[in-house]
């Protein structure tokens, strides 16, 4: 358990298929199957791999109790270390809940920077409120999910740490009103 309630699964041993590769290790994103994160995870660090799962833990409501769950701060994916070689590929996706690899195919995968895997892994060890957010760029079409803006759709002006700047506009008048939202409540449409 990290602090603050915040769970960090992974590893970071070395992996017996990256020293084999002898090529740069780099983190690639696994894409799971539905809700198998933890399975796949689990399989993986049987396999001696060197993997990294955040999740947050939250409390969940049952019909008689309150439990914490480990809930994926990223839904679907979990990361993981290698150098990329026709074998280690081949016993990644072969894992039961392993949907693939992000990438075209064994050569030509999607690597992740490793400052970008670091700055995840220190925001959900060092915080106990940390959470996914909409990936907000200028420009883009959203749509308000929650209070009194809720089911408005506009563009994103400007985006700031946190807060987007939400627009509406009357065409014909070729005018626009904004407000400044937290991110959290924007969805991409």
């Amino acid at each position: 358990m990290g602090l603050g309630g915040v769970t960090v699964a992974g590893a970071s041993h070395e992996s017996p298929v990256a020293e084999a590769a002898g090529g740069p290790r780099q983190w690639f994103a696994i894409w799971t199957r539905s809700q198998c994160e933890s399975k796949v995870h689990e399989a993986l660090l049987r396999k001696g791999l060197d993997v990294f799962w955040p999740c947050v833990r939250q409390a969940s409501r049952r019909r008689d109790r309150r439990v914490v769950l480990d809930r994926a701060l990223f839904p679907g994916y979990l990361f993981m270390r290698f150098a990329p070689s026709p074998g280690a590929y081949l016993r990644v996706v072969s894992t039961e809940g392993v949907a693939r690899i992000l990438g075209d195919r064994w050569d030509a995968l999607c690597p992740i920077p490793d400052d970008e895997i670091e700055a995840v892994r220190r925001i959900v060890t060092t915080t106990n409120n940390a959470g996914a957010l909409p990936w907000l760029r200028h420009g883009d079409r959203v749509r308000v999910i929650t209070g009194p803006l809720r089911g408005l759709e506009g563009l994103v002006q400007e985006c700031r740490p946190g807060r987007a700047r939400f627009v509406v506009g009357i065409e014909l008048l070729q005018r626009s009103v904004g407000v400044e939202v937290p991110e959290e409540i924007l969805e991409r449409i």
